[in-house]
């Protein structure tokens, strides 16, 4: 009955006008554009053809369509000229225009809106999808894998769980939305499965339909593990390993000559805290004796920034040999001031009969130290030394210059991984 009412209506349209000619030359063309009772006309075609359509099949490009339609018949009924001259133009398109508008209102709850699509995407870790959900609306979940996925949904606002489907491996469901809010869909595998995902939801209004879904930002916070939607991150715990910096002296080649003993080399010793998977240390060289500002802010230097790089939300613990290694850059946002002409030897030792030898004098091609993390000429420096299964570190330092003495400060501090606890708040963008 509905398509009848349209059809008449339309039919009337068509015979006030006496139809469409077959003629598609460039004057027609521009008397139609100039004409705004061709152009409602076109637009009542196009409403009876929308109508056809959305009734073969409901889906949402074809209720998109009937949206559009809907809103080019508001503007021509809005039109003054139309609603001057031609009454009876006017009548039917307002008369189409209430009909696609029930039309549309009959149907909003049938047509799904699309939120997110995931085809063949590897699910490595738990993934957290927030949405925002409009008061009345539903949630539809289609999700498939060949593995075992936990999956859970929760109004983020509230902190209140919906919905819990533990390990499984396909959901065809649905979640009515009772407040509007920001709700979030967790997916938590078992392994790395493949999984198809696919977010949508109905709407309540074509206001609903018609608006660009929000842009939703998220801060992390700490929180204590039984919090809600508590999340595990491996993180470290910074500790200082000298109450202050130690200051050391290497004398000069020619100095050491002259006032005898060996003064160009000395050794500190490192007692590496229990727990402790790498030691950082800051080194700072120079040729003269004063002291600077920043010795001895290494550790609040680094925890600072390790605060920074918490909050946006990188990880933040990796490996000694990891190639993207955050750790790294919170050694290079902290390097300690350097002088052109200020550099010496640096030898790392783990055995403490070696290291005497070495403070001892005798020559270092007959020591044993680790290599890859000493340093010939170096200059003021931060680095990282692997400490797992130590207990002391040895730093050796000497002094090949024959005229220069020079003078270094030593800060250091062990890194303990932890296991942290976070939660994220969701913001709606205006």
């Amino acid at each position: 009955m509905l398509i009848l009412a349209v059809g008449l209506a339309l039919s009337f349209a068509f015979a006030g006008c006496g139809g469409k000619s077959s003629s598609n030359n460039t004057e027609d063309v521009q008397s139609q554009d100039d004409d705004p009772g061709a152009m409602a006309r076109g637009v009542l075609e196009d409403a009876s053809f929308a109508i056809r359509k959305f009734k073969m099949e409901a889906s949402d490009n074809n209720f998109k369509q009937l949206v559009n339609i809907y809103e080019q018949l508001e503007s021509a009924c809005a039109d003054d000229d139309i609603q001057s001259e031609d009454k009876e133009l006017a009548f039917q398109l307002d008369s189409v225009r209430l009909t696609v508008g029930k039309l549309l209102d009959a149907n909003i709850g049938r047509v799904r809106k699309s939120l997110l699509e995931e085809s063949d995407h590897l699910l490595s870790e738990t993934e957290i999808n927030p949405v925002y959900l409009h008061r009345g609306e539903k949630l539809f979940l289609d999700f498939e894998t060949q593995g075992n996925v936990t999956v859970r949904v929760y109004n983020a606002d509230s902190h209140s769980m919906l919905k819990t489907y533990t390990g499984k491996k396909a959901i065809h469901d649905s979640v009515k939305i009772a407040n509007t809010a920001v709700y979030v869909v967790e997916l938590k595998p078992v392994g790395e499965p493949y999984v198809e995902l696919s977010l949508s939801k109905s709407v309540v209004s074509i206001e609903h339909f018609n608006e660009s879904d929000p842009e939703i930002t998220s801060e992390k916070t700490e929180c204590s593990p039984k919090d809600f939607g508590a999340q595990k991150l491996q993180g470290i715990k910074l500790k200082s390993v000298f109450e202050e910096p130690r200051k050391i002296t290497l004398r000069s080649q020619g100095k050491a000559f002259f006032s005898g003993g060996n003064t160009t080399r000395s050794v500190v010793a490192m007692q590496v805290p229990a727990g402790s998977s790498d030691v950082a240390y800051s080194l700072r060289i120079s040729t003269s004796q004063s002291d600077q500002s920043n010795d001895g802010q290494f550790c609040r230097k680094m925890d600072e920034k390790y605060k920074e790089i918490k909050l946006l939300g990188l990880p933040l613990y990796e490996s000694h040999s990891s190639s993207s290694n955050i750790f790294r850059e919170l050694l290079n946002a902290c390097e300690p001031y350097r002088e052109e002409e200020a550099y010496c030897n640096l030898y790392i030792f783990t055995n403490a009969a070696e290291a005497k030898k070495f403070a001892d004098g005798k020559p270092v091609t007959d020591l044993k130290y680790n290599v890859d993390l000493s340093k010939q000429g170096t200059q003021s420096c931060n680095d990282r030394i692997p400490a797992k299964g130590l207990k002391t570190i040895y730093f050796g330092f000497e002094n090949t210059r024959i005229r220069y003495s020079v003078y270094l400060w030593l800060e250091s501090l062990a890194t303990i991984p932890t296991t942290e606890y976070y939660r994220a708040k969701y913001v709606v963008a205006d």
